[in-house]
């Protein structure tokens, strides 16, 4: 089925934060900056986005009510900022990260914010997607030869409403492979690609 773009618009950074989301974001970034000054080792493709403008996307989102149920999963979570964001929100929230420690960091987050988010160790690429050793041939910063995780998680790509992503330059094309081949028709998936901002596309 084809990706449609969606548009957004140009005056997200008009719309106001909660007070909730402003202290996570806070937070989030006092614990990375702590985990980036710390003496522990380096994980080489931790990045972090621009998270006020991911959480005004999402209010945006919700505002216009665009998101058709209420299941979230971050690929490639990694501190779990925004799967926390969405947590806040009341959404059934899911963060997958290959990064032992960024799992256990986001946990840490997560109970500390006492919110209700779920992090899980592994690849987020669903092993039933044909072609996935083709599709990831060019990509360096993903692992297909992890296990299922959506069997741990006891829910399929499918299951969810919203996807949120942070490709490197030039993988925003996988990403989207992966979801087309995954996600159910309705389904979004909301990138942040630096300077270029938020985009959205959704499954038809």
């Amino acid at each position: 089925m084809p990706l449609e773009p969606v548009l957004v618009t140009d005056s997200l950074r008009q719309i106001p934060h909660t007070a909730s989301s402003e202290h996570l974001i806070d937070r989030g970034n006092e614990r990375i900056e702590e985990f980036m000054l710390s003496s522990e080792q380096t994980i080489e493709n931790f990045v972090t986005c621009d998270f006020h403008l991911v959480d005004l996307a999402m209010t945006w989102l919700h505002e216009n009510h665009l998101i058709t149920g209420n299941n979230f999963c971050e690929f490639g979570s990694g501190y779990g900022v925004v799967t926390l964001l969405a947590a806040d929100r009341g959404m059934r929230s899911v963060g997958i990260e290959i990064e032992p420690t960024l799992v256990e960091r986001s946990m840490a987050l997560a109970a500390e914010l006492d919110l209700d988010a779920k992090f899980y160790c592994g690849s987020f690429i669903p092993r039933d997607i044909g072609d996935l050793t083709e599709l990831a041939a060019d990509i360096e910063h993903v692992d297909t030869h992890q296990g299922d995780i959506y069997k741990e998680i006891g829910l399929t790509m499918a299951d969810f409403d919203l996807m949120f992503a942070f490709p490197w330059p030039g993988e925003s094309g996988f990403f989207e492979a992966v979801f087309d081949a995954g996600a159910a028709s309705g389904a979004l998936l909301m990138t942040y690609r630096g300077r270029e901002g938020v985009k959205l596309v959704r499954k038809t």
